[in-house]
Parts: structure tokens; C-alpha cells; sequence
């Protein structure tokens, strides 16, 4: 079996082996970079001197370097004419490229290479000058997958960092917009962008953020969620605190709200922070509509939230403990359809939610082409061969459709993964103690909710804080603008 840890703790030894001290020469380069398939090493002729010249191949474009560096060179008689490499790097000043550096830092170099920069060297001078020349390939902009909306905009974030700022340049054009580099990773120095508003934005939240930036010690950045555990604190709470979405819009109106947006590099989702309860709760589809029809959805959504959390844990608790709250007719259909039913009512509650659980996961993992094949074939013929085999009672089958319908409502899958877990949480208080076991759940869920934080501020603000003033504000209640 492959050692995680091992790889994990062989890179670290590697990377430390790097002495940003060491002198910038071609030696030195080659020594890290070594002799690659992809690494290209070439020359370049100044005065009848040979200079190196280190890029990686597929991560830039060379008809960019040789237009807007080459060319220059060549017909430039000053900076042909340099009578040493000190001479060289004055003159060179003149290249008509915005996105030259000179570097003396070796391991500033090597990042910018593996980034997608050009590097010529000297030996002599121990320098180098990096042009920034970026050209590999990159999937165009496209619809969501998963954040489909009716009126709004249909372009979302690619996986190119410069791509996906250029797109919130050009939905918040504003000097008050900043946009601060970091890079995160151990080995892998991963490009990270902190998006925000100067004017609105909580200064000490920004400091929190960038500090804990600073603090994640990774080898590398492969996925949205490992970078959201570390940048929080409490790396075990069951609910998201952090609102993580693909659609440009979306990320920009929280932004003007004064949140802080978070693009890493390679990754096609962005992280906003702080996020609230409320926050996951809305649409971008509810601001296209008008108010009161957004107003309606959204008391829907919080309506079916509660039934999905809580339905099948009601439906144990009433037909197991608490048979006196149903009238003659219910109760004579329930036991007419538990006729010859070999699983008692908890076991097919158990059984049914789970296998919703399968099915959903099956038709997410499956090929887009029988993905949707799978819920169908699994909730009409299974089902509906599971009751007529009378092994589960139609009754069950409902509930189980009714809570998964609900669950679908919550517009945050990260939320609605939460839900489900919680779900499990109350069918089993159910079970040791029906409605009484609920309450405790309830109980218990409300004060864990309400001991959640994102990055300071109260999981159901602004439910409870600011006095209730915003109340209704934009939370269960839409106002027209």
C-alpha cells in the first residue's frame, strides 16, 4: 500500500534542501529543475555570448515570448551591443513587456518558472529576468453544473486564477476592489487570490483571514474542501462555515456586501467568508424574481429543511410510541399496509433512508449518460416491486420520497449534506424515545448551531445578533430594492 505520509514527509525533506541562498546560475537551476521532458533549456546569442534561457514547455506561450521579447532583442543594437551581462540587464529595460522582473532570489525563480514564466540568466551577474508569458491551455467559460439558474447569468469560474479575477473585474468596476496575492503549499506554491471591498470590509476579519492563510502548512492545494479545513479552526464541525460556490455573480454580490472572496489557483469553486446559516439558505434565481416570489420559495425552503431533517424521525416516533395521535382511518390504512410486512416500521425507515443514500451517491459517481438512470430505475421499479412483494408498506416509500423531495429544496449542497447526516441523528433519538427523544435532538441541535462560528461572526446571525433589527433585512424575507 502507497505511504501518504511517507511521500508527504520525502517531499518536505526535498523541498527543505532548497537554499534560496544559492546563487542564480544555470547550475544551480538545472540542478532542481534537472532534466525534465519538459523542461526546455536554450540559448540565446548578446555580443557573441550565449545566455540561458529555462522555461517549461505547455505552461507558456512562445509566440507571445518571441513577439514581445525576442524580436526586441534581436533588433535592438543597444542591447545587442552590451559589453557584459551588467550592461545586459540595463539595457533590457527597453523590451516593450509589462511583466518583467529581475530576480536575484533562486527560489523566487524556480516558483515563477513552474509557474509559467520565461527565465534568462546570468552566470555572471547571478541574476536573472523573468518574463511572465503564460500560455497554456484552459477550459473555456461555461454554465454552472451545479448552480443552475433561470434569469441570471450563465458563466462560471474556470480553474486559471488571472481568468477568474479578470471575471469579477468585470462585474465590480471599482478602485475600491483589491485583490491581494498570497501563495499557499509547501512544495507546490498554489496562487491564492483575497478578493474584497476596502471601504466595507472588516479590517480585523481581513487580518484573521490573511494570518490564517499564512499559517496552512500543506504540500500542496488539490481540492476546495482540504483548503477550507485548513483555513478554519474547528476543523470538526458538521456544518459548512464557509459559502463556496462556482458562479461569478454570486461571489460578487457578497463581496459589495463586505465578505471576503478567496480564488486559489487550478480550482474552478471560490470560498466566500464569513458564512452564516442564511447564507446557504439563498438563491441567485431570488434576486431575478420579484420579491414576494422569492420571499415564498425561501419560507418553503426553511419548511422543507425541517422536514427532511425531521419526518422520518415523526414518522418512527408516531407509529411506534405514539399511536393515540392518529384518528381511526390513518390508523387502520397504516396496519392494512404493514399486513404480511416481514420488517417492522423502524427497520424499513432504516432501510429505505439508507438505500435513498446509495442511490443518490450511484447516480452523482455514474457517467453523466446513466446517471440519471439509476434514481429512476431504483425509486419506481424497486420500489414499486418492494411493495408489491409486500416487503416494505407504501407508507414508508412516501415518507422516504417526501423527505428526499424536501432535501432537494436547500439550494447548498454542502448544507444539504449536513442535513442528511443530522437526519440519522434524530431518527435514532426517535427510536430510544419517540417524541421525547426529538425535543432532545432539537434541543441539541439549536445549542450546537448556536456555539458555530465563522471566523467570528454567530452561525445565525443575523438572527441573533444586531437586536433583531435585521430580521428582515434579506434572510427569511426578501424586500423589493
Amino acid at each position: 500500500m502507497f505511504d501518504l505520509w511517507r511521500y508527504g514527509k520525502v517531499t518536505r525533506e526535498f523541498n527543505s534542501t532548497i537554499n534560496k541562498f544559492d546563487e542564480v546560475t544555470l547550475k544551480n537551476i538545472r540542478k532542481y529543475l534537472g532534466d525534465n521532458s519538459d523542461v526546455t533549456y536554450q540559448e540565446i546569442k548578446i555580443n557573441k555570448k550565449n545566455m540561458p534561457v529555462v522555461f517549461i514547455e505547455g505552461l507558456v506561450d512562445i509566440n507571445l515570448f518571441n513577439n514581445t521579447v525576442l524580436k526586441p532583442i534581436k533588433s535592438d543594437d543597444k542591447i545587442q551591443n552590451s559589453k557584459d551581462d551588467a550592461e545586459f540587464f540595463i539595457n533590457i529595460k527597453n523590451i516593450y513587456h509589462i511583466n518583467s522582473f529581475i530576480k536575484q532570489d533562486i527560489s523566487e525563480i524556480l516558483n515563477d518558472i513552474l509557474n509559467g514564466s520565461i527565465a534568462i540568466i546570468s552566470d555572471e551577474e547571478k541574476k536573472a529576468i523573468m518574463f511572465d508569458v503564460k500560455g497554456f491551455q484552459m477550459r473555456g467559460l461555461s454554465e454552472p453544473s451545479n448552480e443552475a439558474v433561470i434569469k441570471g447569468p450563465k458563466s462560471a469560474f474556470i480553474e486559471v486564477l488571472r481568468a477568474n479575477t479578470a471575471l469579477v473585474r468585470r462585474s465590480i468596476k471599482s478602485v475600491d476592489l483589491k485583490i491581494e496575492s498570497m501563495t499557499v503549499g509547501e512544495t507546490c506554491s498554489v496562487p491564492v487570490a483575497v478578493v474584497y471591498m476596502d471601504s466595507v470590509t472588516d479590517k480585523k476579519l481581513l487580518n484573521i483571514v490573511r494570518e490564517q492563510i499564512k499559517k496552512i502548512k500543506c504540500e500542496n492545494i488539490l481540492s476546495i474542501g482540504e483548503f477550507e479545513e485548513y483555513l478554519l479552526g474547528r476543523k470538526y464541525s458538521i456544518f459548512p462555515r464557509t459559502l463556496i460556490t462556482e458562479r461569478p455573480d454570486k461571489f460578487c454580490s457578497n463581496i459589495m456586501e463586505g465578505k471576503i472572496g478567496i480564488i486559489i489557483d487550478g480550482l474552478p469553486t471560490t470560498i466566500i467568508i464569513p458564512a452564516v446559516l442564511n447564507m446557504y439558505y439563498q438563491a441567485t434565481d431570488d434576486y431575478s424574481n420579484n420579491y414576494s416570489v422569492a420571499t415564498f420559495i425561501r419560507i418553503i425552503r426553511y419548511l422543507c429543511s425541517v422536514i427532511a431533517l425531521t419526518l422520518p424521525a415523526v414518522y418512527i416516533a408516531v407509529v411506534c410510541y405514539h399511536q393515540e395521535l392518529l384518528n381511526n382511518s390513518i390508523a387502520l390504512s397504516i396496519i392494512r399496509s404493514k399486513q404480511d410486512v416481514p420488517l417492522s416500521s423502524i427497520q424499513e425507515m432504516v432501510f429505505l433512508t439508507l438505500a435513498f443514500e446509495v442511490l443518490m451517491e450511484a447516480g452523482i459517481r455514474m457517467p453523466k449518460t446513466i446517471g440519471q438512470a439509476v434514481p429512476i430505475i431504483g425509486g419506481l421499479i424497486i420500489g414499486d416491486a418492494a411493495v408489491s412483494a409486500k416487503i416494505l408498506s407504501p407508507l414508508v416509500v412516501i415518507v422516504a420520497a417526501i423527505t428526499g423531495i424536501c432535501g432537494f429544496m436547500i439550494p447548498n449542497q454542502d448544507f444539504f449534506n449536513s442535513i442528511r447526516i443530522c437526519r440519522y441523528i434524530f431518527i435514532l433519538c426517535a427510536i430510544v424515545g419517540g417524541f421525547f427523544g426529538i425535543a432532545f435532538a432539537a434541543i441539541g441541535f439549536i445549542y450546537y448551531l448556536c456555539t458555530v462560528e465563522s471566523f467570528g461572526v454567530p452561525y445565525f446571525a443575523p438572527f441573533t445578533a444586531n437586536e433583531g433589527k435585521a430580521y428582515f433585512a434579506d434572510t427569511l424575507f426578501r424586500k423589493p430594492n
